[in-house]
């Protein structure tokens, strides 16, 4: 990890460590590929390449940026193009989580929790989310 990055930098450095993680990780758990998985609203396959960290919640904020609970793979089509596709992440997530009302209690815990990132705590998120994605691949 490169030492003095800006906090946007090092804001995003940890952003596409995290991405690539929670990719890797719905790659292996729906098909046993790292290279191939499945966006969790379309029900598609696509190459992990094709694949994008999508949240369940919207508005990236602090409190759900690097929420690995409410973070899963997503197609660019169902994340950016249906912003998020909510109504079909929302049926994954109650079966996921096994209720509508466990479903709900989620995003009442993120909408009521506020976290403030500073540098150091993006570089320990990147390392801690490079440490991860090692783990699954090795």
């Amino acid at each position: 990890m490169a030492k003095h990055k800006t906090a946007k930098l090092a804001k995003k450095s940890a952003w596409q460590s995290f991405s690539r993680y929670i990719r890797a990780r719905d790659c292996l758990r729906f098909t046993g590929d790292i290279d191939e998985g499945k966006c969790v609203s379309c029900d598609r396959y696509y190459p992990f390449k094709k694949l994008q960290a999508g949240h369940f919640i919207g508005g990236r904020t602090s409190s759900v940026l690097f929420a690995e609970d409410i973070v899963y793979s997503q197609c660019y089509g169902c994340n950016i193009g249906k912003s998020g596709n909510y109504l079909d992440f929302y049926y994954f997530m109650e079966r996921e989580l096994g209720s509508k009302e466990a479903v709900d209690n989620l995003v009442t815990h993120y909408k009521q929790k506020e976290v403030k990132y500073k540098q150091h705590d993006y570089e320990e998120l990147e390392d801690l989310y490079d440490n991860k994605y090692r783990d699954l691949t090795t």
